[in-house]
């Protein structure tokens, strides 16, 4: 999702989290985040996260993937 839609979404990640809750965030500029997400998708997968939010987690990574290639990438500042 972009920020955009995070912020306007009630029912996005962001807006769900409590106001005092510690969130970590991973920029598509990142070139970290996409196999970060995929590394989670792991994880969340061997926990038992539901096919929805793992497929939801892959759309996320292959648009940050195609945000890279246009744009490029760098290491986190």
């Amino acid at each position: 999702m972009t920020k955009k839609e995070l912020i306007e979404n009630p029912n996005s990640p962001l807006n769900k989290a409590a106001d005092d809750e510690p969130l970590f965030v991973l920029r598509s500029q990142d070139v970290c985040g996409p196999l970060t997400v995929i590394d989670w998708m792991n994880r969340a997968h061997r926990a038992g996260a539901s096919l929805p939010k793992l497929g939801g987690a892959f759309e996320d990574a292959a648009e940050m993937l195609r945000w890279q290639a246009e744009r490029g990438c760098k290491v986190p500042d």
